[in-house]
């Protein structure tokens, strides 16, 4: 068996990451979590922001900080101004991709769209996240996420089922989050192909898009069999199981079954009704289905028993699915979710250490990749125009007093 590398997949992929606020920067910290070099470019002024105090309470737009831009360094660059420009094309020209979700068409008129890269560097891969794509009627209309969940049809079957119930978003923003992976994935396939032909190309992903393509297999039962589809109970769902969703227990905590027809009996007898499993009403899944108000009601009342934390205790041991509905805390708190090393604290150099999400890529016998917290704005400007473009110390001062570079703290930091 051949010997496992520790060396990370990405490592010596240069990034440029131009990207805001979700759909973008979640992409580029994927890059950096694999080993890119990814460098996050803002505009000069950024640099400016005080660092926030170490023991002050995370705030709101800290919380994006350290959940989307760690595992990168930053500079600030004035890319309208032409030397800004210049130096953005510079860094190009030894980059492997350039990463951005402006709106269409702005980076034509920064000079940076990709033909422009390719111009300068055949290799290069960029990738441009938008709401809707470089062409199409709408193509130059903004988004958000909730508007293209709204747009893609996934709205009309979200929601709590009720009548004349509102529809429901995510409590995520799931577009940005699939619209970022699609990203990686699409870039990750340009570097394959860049391998065959020496040639780089432009990836082109629309938020509405990779929202339409999250629809799946609704795709096919609504055109194909003219299928309706509405807001469903919380309780249906699954490929039609029955019972399935969540049941308050005991101590006003759910829990979250779902017993297949292969798990029925064995439910049935771990909750201490193995009549139930008889009962020509639950007998087969049809029958459920059936009779789904009937079951509901009898397992409404079964749950109210126990304490969650028991039935969690039976079910498992009878390794029947299930799961308590946990609170964010609660999830990350969970012994499996600890095994997998799911939460870590990350500490910068100012000592202000914050708990953030683990990378869910594991690969077999490698340990879990140390991660980086978040640079602030300009602190690695120096560092990357000496490391990439081989400027003096001299030269990247003259250029921040020319307001061409942001440098924090009107120093340079060389590492």
């Amino acid at each position: 068996m051949d010997a496992v590398t520790t060396e990370a997949p990405l490592r010596g992929l240069r990034v440029l990451d131009l990207s805001t606020v979700v759909a973008g920067p979640y992409g580029t910290e994927m890059f950096g979590e694999l080993g890119a070099d990814v460098i996050r470019i803002e505009p000069v002024g950024a640099e400016s922001s005080p660092a926030p105090d170490v023991d002050a309470p995370i705030s709101e737009p800290e919380g994006f900080l350290w959940a989307l831009q760690r595992n990168k360094r930053a500079i600030c660059l004035d890319l309208k101004h032409p030397e800004g420009r210049q130096l953005f094309l510079d860094l190009v020209k030894v980059s492997d991709v350039v990463w951005d979700n402006f709106r269409p068409g702005v980076t034509g008129r920064l000079g940076i769209d990709y033909p422009q890269l390719a111009r300068i560097n055949p290799k290069i891969i960029s990738c441009s996240i938008s709401g809707f794509g470089a062409e199409g009627p709408w193509s130059r209309v903004g988004a958000y996420d909730i508007t293209v969940q709204a747009l893609s049809g996934v709205m009309s079957i979200t929601g709590s089922g009720e009548p004349d119930s509102e529809p429901s978003r995510w409590g995520v923003p799931i577009g940005d989050i699939a619209g970022a992976i699609y990203g990686v994935i699409g870039v990750l396939a340009a570097l394959e192909e860049r391998e065959r032909t020496g040639v780089g190309q432009n990836v082109d992903i629309a938020l509405l898009d990779v929202q339409l393509a999250l629809n799946c297999y609704r795709v096919p039962q609504v055109f194909g069999s003219n299928m309706e589809f509405a807001p469903a109970s919380p309780r249906k769902g699954g490929a039609g199981t029955v019972p399935y969703g969540p049941f308050r227990c005991g101590d006003g905590q759910w829990l979250a079954i779902a017993p297949s027809s292969n798990f029925w009996t064995a439910f049935c007898t771990t909750i201490g009704h193995a009549e139930l499993a008889s009962d020509s009403r639950f007998r087969t899944l049809a029958d459920r289905q059936q009779n789904q108000a009937a079951l509901d009601a009898l397992l409404e009342a079964i749950m109210l028993k126990k304490p969650a934390a028991d039935w969690e205790a039976l079910l498992i041991a009878a390794q029947i699915p299930m799961g308590r509905v946990l609170d964010i805390p609660g999830a990350f708190a969970h012994p499996q979710a600890a095994a997998r090393g799911m939460r870590i604290d990350l500490e910068n150099d100012a000592g202000r250490r914050v708990p953030v999400a683990g990378s869910p890529l594991h690969f077999e016998g490698e340990a879990a990749r140390a991660q980086q917290a978040p640079s602030l704005a300009g602190e690695d400007s120096g560092a990357v125009l000496m490391q990439w473009l081989g400027l003096a110390s001299e030269q990247v001062q003259a250029l921040a007093a020319k307001g061409i570079v942001g440098v924090r703290n009107a120093g340079v930091r060389n590492s």
